[in-house]
């Protein structure tokens, strides 16, 4: 599915965005080139991703599982089921697109990745939106920022991941870019663009979406050049904030309607208050778990050393533009924010890329477009190599399709997983049914409860599967799965 013709193509792509480039640092691409090498870029990632690396363990595995369930359901506003079961861990918006890209495309693997592709590409478009919004010489910007952006390392790692945090951030973008506007202009459209997206953002990642674009609210006097009439601005946004609830509310009644107490109770409390607290003890890190990840959002740039001295003309003026102060309202409230909740994860902080790309964008400004180009290619090059690599070493360990491919030819038998099922082969093995999820102690009496069923079992120690038959036996994540059958 993916050779060295669209590596190749890349390059010339990307040779073509700069030969032109002889007189001016910040020389525009020409209008070919500016529109077809980031869907080209992008498109190369999404080929290298369904090409060499496996559905990851647990999360990307879980996550298309609750889509098939919602899939197979064909019901957008029940409750959200994993293994068949009640799952209130997340919100829908990510599962209703990869439903309707199954519904365009048919149910695939890399179907369901689309959405995630197509968010990826969005934000880079937006981050330009936003630097254009901000800043008034931006104009002659947007293909380098788009070029720092999508070479950068975070947004090369998780921009196929099948995760919810780049679709976030688009909805993330959306409410800024309104927040900006209305803040020059109070225009309602400015209103509703905040809260639908605002809204929209809910329903992708929970109220951590209001979070993100909490400080440059509440923030404004400080950033805004020219904040008129204060309380206008603040009740447009409480307006707009009752925009993003009714769209909340058109999702949230009809599956509390259908679910019950424990249920909602799950979802509108533990879910926030606990993950925020830490009382869910998933992903729980000290204070300072950011740090050592934040100097990966400035890789490759950061080894230039016309980057450092753009960082020294940066800070001199800093808090003189309003597009730099809008920037310090955003990312250093949020940081500190992110770093005092309980839960953290590295891609929590997506949603601050675009920031930390845009502050890139005036650090770089000495750079040649050239010299940026030359960069990107060498990641994106790097990336897929990468990932050619890994597809016949370590992400072997991380496939799953054997057990997948098994439980297909014998979907009819009853199944168990030894233990803390986490719907892992659901989709992969286009389940519908239940797997049981069994203590050890138990899956002796499991099978005489089953008897042609068969078992997962992921372990270090052989002792584990004393005694049953080896259907399949093979190396996952530093361990062994195996498929038992009853002894016979």
């Amino acid at each position: 599915m993916f050779d060295s013709n669209q590596t190749g193509s890349l390059i010339m792509v990307l040779r073509a965005a700069t030969s032109a480039e002889s007189h001016c640092v910040h020389m525009a691409l020409p209008a070919w080139t500016r529109l077809v090498w980031l869907p080209l870029v992008v498109f190369i990632l999404f080929l290298a991703a369904i090409s060499f690396r496996p559905l990851l363990p647990i999360d990307e595995t879980r996550y298309t599982s609750v889509a098939w369930e919602m899939y197979l359901s064909q019901d957008w506003l029940k409750p959200l089921t994993m293994n068949f079961a009640p799952y209130h861990h997340k919100l829908p918006l990510l599962f209703w697109l990869i439903n309707a890209s199954w519904a365009i495309f048919g149910v695939s693997r890399w179907a369901a990745t689309l959405p995630v592709v197509l968010s990826s590409l969005a934000c880079v478009y937006l981050t330009v939106a936003l630097g254009r919004v901000l800043f008034p010489a931006f104009h002659n910007q947007g293909d380098r920022a788009a070029i720092i952006m999508v070479a950068s390392v975070p947004f090369l790692a998780y921009s196929t991941l099948i995760y919810f945090d780049l679709t976030l951030t688009v909805f993330v973008l959306l409410s800024l870019i309104g927040t900006v506007v209305y803040a020059r202009e109070r225009d309602w459209r400015s209103v509703v663009l905040i809260g639908v997206s605002l809204g929209l953002g809910i329903l992708a990642r929970g109220p951590v979406a209001f979070l993100h674009i909490l400080f440059p609210i509440l923030l404004a006097p400080l950033w805004a050049s020219d904040l008129r009439q204060p309380i206008r601005w603040y009740l447009g946004i409480l307006a707009a904030l009752g925009v993003a609830t009714v769209i909340v509310l058109c999702w949230l009644i009809p599956v509390l309607r259908q679910a019950d107490g424990k249920f909602a109770y799950a979802l509108l409390w533990v879910q926030t208050v606990g993950r925020a607290t830490g009382k869910l003890d998933a992903h729980v890190q000290p204070f300072y778990f950011y740090l050592p990840f934040l100097p990966a959002a400035l890789i490759p740039w950061v080894f230039l050393p016309r980057f450092w001295k753009g960082v020294a003309v940066l800070r001199e003026g800093l808090w003189e533009a309003e597009g730099s102060r809008f920037l310090i309202c955003w990312v250093v409230p949020n940081l500190l924010l992110f770093s005092v909740i309980s839960e953290k994860q590295p891609h929590y902080l997506l949603p601050l890329l675009p920031a930390v790309v845009l502050a890139m964008v005036l650090c770089l400004k000495e750079v040649p477009t050239r010299q940026l180009a030359q960069g990107l290619a060498i990641m994106v090059v790097a990336i897929v190599a990468g990932q050619a690599i890994a597809s016949a070493t370590i992400l072997k360990r991380y496939d799953l399709e054997p057990v997948a491919t098994y439980m297909r030819a014998n979907r009819d038998k009853d199944w168990a997983f030894v233990t803390n099922y986490h719907a892992e082969l659901g989709f992969l093995a286009r389940l519908q049914k239940p797997v049981d999820d069994v203590p050890p102690r138990r899956l002796a009496q499991w099978f005489a409860d089953h008897p042609d069923g068969r078992a997962i079992v992921v372990s270090r120690d052989s002792k584990d599967v004393a005694g049953y038959q080896t259907v399949i036996n093979y190396p996952y994540r530093g361990k062994r799965v195996v498929v038992l059958s009853a002894q016979r």
